[in-house]
């Protein structure tokens, strides 16, 4: 039977996207994605979930390479057994950071050691999947694809897809591959197979739709890869010895529990699913059969270091502090504002366990002046908005990006984190803004106009987004351009929070402006707290200049 039959290597054949310094995008080996790293400008797949999905793959081999090999391509392994420290750590990171790419031969000894697992199709160990899978959910070869939203509802089933129509049934092996991994990060929830060995307890979805994702970009693949190596772990000691699952035993059992991963490499290669590709005799792939895989608790996962994670919460009722769970990104939330949770602004120290790890790792090479001074650290945030309350399909996609100066970061290290503090601050009035002062107006206006403040969360919302689309690349512009060296703290917020004052002020004149109507419209004021009286556009609009004022304290309100 061809479906049995070992096809597709994917350290030699084409299957990874790339894009060129040409800014045209190709397919390349997973052997040349590594070894040619510092050759493209970064991974180029369908969708941004899909690149951060590749990225953990690549990581896997890259932190597997870099724990095992020096410079030269000799071996070298780091590890507590051979008396290696962080200093050896960091000091091999700075080795391999000015060579500027990963060591040929040692990439491809490692990886063609463990050839036989890396075929797509085998009779034995299918690349990520389990041969002659018996048990699980059968899905068409539509439900690969990450970028489909599709009902569940059998009788009105549909699908919106960014792949075209008949493309959507004829993937070939390459495109498979992809839509594979990005499978085992972002799978939809499934039920459980009853019949299936193992357990029935309930995985949830891929492990990375279960995290607000971070990572730091870099000018080449190969940068980005060492920015987010993260060679040493919360502790800043020294991971365990790399173990990703093409050195492991395949397992087919349904819904396992395992401890957390004590090293990156088997963490970033969770098999979160147990999946079997099937094909006809053709070689046409028809579908795919899965079954809940491996898991483990999300809750103070301490050894991720690539999610930001919500504040630290205490219960009301015992007064002791709840788990830390990570922070998933909102579409409707501009990555500056996640500024707070990616730098632990309410923590005291870098080493507060809510700080994100790659966070922490790049910081660490700022401080050890591994990186120049002048470098600008970008980072993005990748994250899957499932399409219903129970996960069962696809919804949108959160893409966007952070940058700010190596000397921003390097506050981190410092005792009292000044500058972290006030920018946290100054988000929080933005907050205030859009959360108090316009919802203040929204509803004062509709009250005038309606008679009642049933319409209010449409004005609202309408003058939020507004406000929030005037200051995301003023903001982004302002924290790009800090130089904690030299500009005041001061006077670089107060700068701001003009900025962010006019900017609120324009949001209602432009609205008002729209309305069409007269001006000196009034109605009687009978809203509950409010004094006797009544209420007209210019009364409203003092009001809400009023709270602008209590928001930003020295500010002038002035166009």
């Amino acid at each position: 039977m061809r479906m049995q039959e070992k096809e597709f290597n994917l350290l030699k054949e084409p299957w990874i996207r790339v894009i060129t310094p040409s800014l045209e995008s190709k397919e390349v080996s997973l052997t040349e994605a590594l070894v040619h790293a510092h050759e493209y400008v970064d991974l180029s797949g369908e969708m941004p979930t899909q690149d951060a999905a590749m990225l953990r793959i690549l990581l896997a081999v890259a932190v597997t390479v870099f724990y095992r090999y020096d410079i030269y391509g000799e071996e070298a392994e780091l590890s507590e057994e051979n008396g290696s420290d962080p200093e050896d750590v960091l000091e091999r990171w700075e080795e391999y950071w000015k060579m500027g790419r990963f060591p040929e031969q040692a990439v491809q000894d490692y990886l063609e050691a463990y050839e036989e697992r890396f075929w797509l199709f085998h009779p034995k160990t299918p690349f990520w999947q389990v041969a002659d899978l018996q048990y699980g959910t059968n899905y068409g070869v539509e439900c690969l694809f990450g970028n489909i939203k599709e009902s569940m509802n059998k009788a009105t089933r549909h699908h919106f897809s960014m792949t075209d129509g008949e493309e959507m049934y004829r993937l070939n092996y390459g495109e498979a591959a992809r839509w594979l991994v990005h499978l085992n990060a972002y799978a939809i929830n499934l039920k459980t197979d009853k019949n299936a060995p193992g357990t029935t307890l309930p995985v949830g979805t891929g492990r990375l739709g279960q995290l607000g994702f971070v990572m730091v970009n870099g000018g080449n693949l190969f940068q980005i890869l060492m920015l987010n190596l993260c060679a040493l772990d919360s502790n800043e000691e020294l991971w365990n010895p790399p173990k990703p699952f093409w050195e492991q035993e395949v397992c087919g059992e349904q819904s396992r529990k395992i401890n957390p991963p004590d090293n990156l490499p088997e963490r970033y290669t969770l098999q979160s699913r147990r999946i079997m590709l099937k094909r006809d005799s053709s070689g046409n792939l028809t579908g795919f059969r899965a079954l809940g895989g491996d898991f483990f608790e999300i809750e103070n996962d301490s050894g991720e270091p690539m999610t930001i994670w919500k504040e630290k919460q205490v219960d009301k009722k015992t007064g002791e502090e709840l788990p830390l769970r990570p922070q998933l990104h909102s579409p409707a939330v501009h990555a500056w504002r996640e500024f707070p949770a990616l730098f632990s602004a309410k923590s005291s120290s870098k080493k507060e366990e809510t700080l994100p790890g790659v966070v922490r790792w790049v910081n660490t090479l700022c401080g050890e002046r591994m990186l120049s001074a002048d470098f600008f650290i970008t980072f993005r945030m990748i994250g899957m908005v499932y399409g219903d309350q129970m996960k069962y399909n696809y919804g949108d996609c959160v893409n966007d990006t952070l940058t700010l100066s190596a000397k921003l970061l390097d506050e981190l290290n410092r005792s009292e984190r000044a500058w972290i503090t006030r920018i946290s601050d100054q988000i929080e009035k933005c907050q205030a803004v859009a959360g108090n002062a316009l919802n203040h107006f929204a509803y004062k206006v509709c009250k005038l106009f309606y008679g009642n403040g049933s319409a209010k969360n449409g004005i609202k919302d309408h003058l939020i987004r507004q406000y929030y689309f005037s200051i995301d690349a003023p903001f982004r512009e302002w924290l790009a351009g800090i130089d904690p060296t030299q500009m005041s703290i001061d006077e670089t917020c107060a700068k701001w929070e003009r900025q962010s004052s006019r900017y609120a002020r324009r949001t209602v004149e432009d609205y008002i402006a729209t309305l069409g109507t007269d001006l000196y419209i009034y109605r009687e004021d009978d809203s509950r707290g409010s004094k006797a009286g009544i209420l007209s556009i210019p009364k409203i609009m003092n009001e809400y200049l009023a709270e602008l004022n209590i928001i930003y304290v020295q500010t002038e309100n002035t166009p």
